[in-house]
C-alpha cells in the first residue's frame, strides 16, 4: 500500500444498521470485494479499505441495514482486496495446462479414485451405524468428474461443515449415494464450480440433492448451482436440505 493510500480522506463507504441486521449474509455474497462478513451474527465490515463505496451490497439486504454514507476512512486499495481475496480461496484459477477431466490439483497416491462396490444396507435392530462412503476421494476439488461412482442417476452435493453437525448423517442422507463436499464460503472457486459443472454434463444424473448449513455463508452455493444447471441439456431436479447448528434437519 502506498503512503497516499494510506491517509484517512473523507469519501463513500458502507454503514450497516446492526440493529436491522439479522446476518442473513446476503450482503457478504453480493460483496465482490470481500469488505463484509458475518460475526458474531451480524454483518461487518472487514476493513475500510475493501469497500470501494459503490454500494453493490445495498440492494441485496431484505431489512435495508445497509447505507453509503460519507466519513473519513482509508482510501480504497484494490491490491490489498486482490491480496486479501486470493488468502481466502476466492479467486483460485484453473491452471492452464491442466484439463478439467483430469480431475486433480495434487499428486498425492491417496486422492486416486476408488470404488466401494457392497451396497449399502442398515443392519435391523443393531446400534452400529456402518459407514454409507462408497467412494473416494469426496472433495470437490479432488474428484475426477469422469470416475465410475458418478454414473448414477443421483449425486449429493454437501457443505463441508454439515456431516459433522448432523449425528445421523451417513444412515439417513448419504445412503451409499455419489457425492461431492466442498465449503461454500472457502472452497468454492472456479476450479470447483467447472469441475461440478463437468460432473453434470458428462454423468446421468437426474437428481442433485444439495445439503447445507443454516449459516449465511453457505448459500453461495445455492446462487452459483442454479446457472450451471441452466447450461444443462438435460433436467436435474433439485432437492435441499438445510441442517441447523444443533445438528437438525430444519426444512
Amino acid at each position: 500500500m502506498t503512503e497516499a493510500k494510506k491517509k484517512v480522506i473523507k469519501r463513500k463507504i458502507i454503514e450497516i444498521n446492526e440493529e436491522k441486521c439479522t446476518g442473513c449474509g446476503q450482503c457478504v455474497i453480493a460483496c465482490a470485494e470481500g469488505a463484509l462478513a458475518i460475526i458474531d451474527g451480524k454483518a461487518r465490515v472487514v476493513n475500510d479499505v475493501f469497500c470501494d463505496g459503490l454500494g453493490a451490497c445495498i440492494g441485496e439486504c431484505p431489512e435495508g441495514a445497509l447505507e453509503i454514507i460519507e466519513r473519513e476512512a482509508p482510501d480504497f486499495d484494490e491490491e490489498a482486496v486482490e491480496k486479501y481475496l486470493e488468502s481466502t480461496s476466492k479467486t483460485k484459477k484453473i491452471p492452464e495446462d491442466k484439463s478439467i477431466n483430469q480431475g486433480h490439483v495434487c499428486n498425492c497416491p491417496s486422492s486416486a479414485p476408488i470404488v466401494y462396490d457392497q451396497p449399502y444396507e442398515e443392519i435391523d435392530g443393531s446400534d452400529q451405524i456402518l459407514s454409507a462412503l462408497r467412494q473416494w476421494p469426496t472433495k470437490l476439488s479432488l474428484v475426477n468428474p469422469n470416475a465410475p461412482y458418478f454414473n448414477n442417476q443421483e449425486l449429493l452435493i454437501i457443505s463441508d461443515c454439515s456431516p459433522v453437525a448432523f449425528g445421523d448423517f451417513h444412515r439417513k442422507i448419504m445412503k451409499g449415494k455419489p457425492l461431492v463436499t466442498v465449503c461454500p464460503m472457502l472452497g468454492l472457486g472456479e476450479l470447483e464450480l467447472n469441475k461440478l459443472e463437468e460432473i453434470l454434463k458428462s454423468n446421468p444424473i437426474e437428481h442433485a440433492e444439495v445439503i447445507l448449513m443454516e449459516v449465511p455463508c453457505c448459500q453461495k452455493l445455492k446462487i452459483f448451482l442454479d446457472p450451471i444447471i441452466g447450461k444443462i441439456d438435460r433436467d436435474i431436479s433439485i432437492e435441499e436440505k438445510i441442517i441447523s447448528r444443533e445438528g437438525k434437519i430444519i426444512n
